[in-house]
C-alpha cells in the first residue's frame, strides 16, 4: 500500500477535515498552542464541499482575496488529494 493511497480514498477529505477541525478546535482552548486557528481553517477548507455554511464562507473569502493566495492553497490541496492514475 502506497503512502499516497491514504489520501485518495472516497471520503478522505471528510475524514481528515473532521480530524483536523476537531484538533484545531481543542487546541484553540489552550493558549500555549497557537496553531488552533490554522487547524480550524484547514479543517474548514477540507469540509467546505459538504457543509453549505462553510461553502458560503469560502466564497466570501475568495472575493476578499485580491492576491490569489487562497486559489494557490486550493490548487495545492486539490493536487494532494487527487487520485493517482494507474
Amino acid at each position: 500500500m502506497k503512502f499516497k493511497s491514504l489520501f485518495t480514498f472516497k471520503y478522505a477529505r471528510v475524514v481528515y477535515g473532521s480530524i483536523i477541525l476537531a484538533i484545531g478546535a481543542v487546541t484553540m482552548l489552550f493558549p500555549i498552542i497557537p496553531m488552533g486557528y490554522v487547524g480550524v481553517f484547514v479543517g474548514s477548507y477540507l469540509l467546505h464541499h459538504k457543509i453549505p455554511f462553510l461553502e458560503r464562507v469560502m466564497n466570501w473569502l475568495r472575493k476578499k482575496d485580491k492576491k490569489g493566495r487562497l486559489q494557490g492553497f486550493e490548487d495545492k490541496v486539490e493536487q494532494f488529494f487527487q487520485k493517482e492514475e494507474p
